[in-house]
C-alpha cells in the first residue's frame, strides 16, 4: 500500500475556540477533523481569553504536511496572542 505522506495535526484550545477553529479547518480544504473533550496541566501560563466556556478541546485533523503548516499558522495568527493554544503535528501510516 503505498501512498502520500500524511500527517496528525493536533491542537489542543480554550473550549470557546471550538466553532472559529472548525470553520478555518473547513475554509483550508480539511477533508474532516475530530474534536474531544481534553483535560490536563502545562506550563502555559496565563492569557486573556475568554472562559464563559469552560475547558479544553482537542482537535486533530490528518492531511497533507503542508495543509496541516497551513491550518498551524491560521490559528497562531488568529488565537495565540490571546488564548491558550498547543499545536503539534506527527507523521502518520494512513491503515485504510
Amino acid at each position: 500500500m503505498q501512498s502520500e505522506e500524511m500527517f496528525l495535526l493536533t491542537v489542543v484550545a480554550e473550549a470557546i475556540l471550538e466553532e472559529m477553529l472548525i470553520e478555518e479547518i473547513r475554509r483550508q480544504g480539511a477533508a474532516g477533523y475530530t474534536v474531544t473533550d481534553a483535560r490536563g496541566w502545562g506550563r502555559h501560563g496565563k492569557r486573556r481569553g475568554n472562559w464563559r466556556q469552560g475547558g479544553n478541546i482537542k482537535v486533530e485533523v490528518v492531511a497533507s504536511a503542508e495543509l496541516c503548516d497551513r491550518i498551524a499558522a491560521r490559528f497562531k495568527e488568529q488565537f495565540e496572542a490571546d488564548y491558550g493554544l498547543l499545536m503539534f503535528t506527527v507523521p502518520v501510516t494512513l491503515k485504510n
